[in-house]
């Protein structure tokens, strides 16, 4: 299954990393930090910085498309 996370500047990051906490245990999960460029995306406090391993025109099929909070 391939799970897809959105990242993107001003994220909140309990809303990314507690979903990816439960889901990327799932047998046969398969995870992927997507941005709307390949980079560090930071969270809404400038403190965390997230990496998104691919551009998300890179996505052709995701299973689920999990698009966090954010300001």
């Amino acid at each position: 299954m391939k799970l897809v996370f959105m990242l993107f500047p001003g994220i909140t990051a309990l809303d990314v990393v507690g979903p990816y906490e439960v889901l990327a245990r799932l047998p046969g999960a398969e995870v992927v930090f997507a941005g709307l460029t390949r980079g560090e995306a930071r969270t809404d406090n400038g403190c965390l910085g997230l990496m998104a391993d691919v551009a998300l025109e890179q996505v052709t099929a995701a299973d689920v498309l999990l698009v966090p909070g954010g300001f």
